[in-house]
């Protein structure tokens, strides 16, 4: 699994068949996916979901409005639903 942020603009144009977990920030300008595909030049890029996390963590005030950023267990075990994004 690789896990990235990435602009809305290069979440609109992935397979999102191949994402599993989906997070837009509160500004809806960025989005943490895990995904199956390889993305090129993403904002950034973390080796696993607890990275991606850890970084949540560190900028809650751009992800999450409860102060604490999202936990590892639900990058690893929230499923993206595509149909709610149609």
């Amino acid at each position: 699994m690789n896990y990235y942020i990435i602009t809305t603009e290069v979440y609109n144009t992935i397979n999102k068949a191949n994402i599993r977990f989906r997070l837009f920030n509160l500004a809806k300008t960025n989005v943490l996916v895990s995904t199956t595909d390889t993305i090129s030049n993403p904002i950034e890029e973390f080796s696993n979901s607890t990275d991606a996390s850890t970084y949540t963590q560190t900028n809650k005030v751009d992800w999450t409005d409860n102060g604490y950023g999202i936990p590892q267990w639900d990058i690893d075990f929230m499923e993206y639903i595509p149909e709610l994004d149609v």
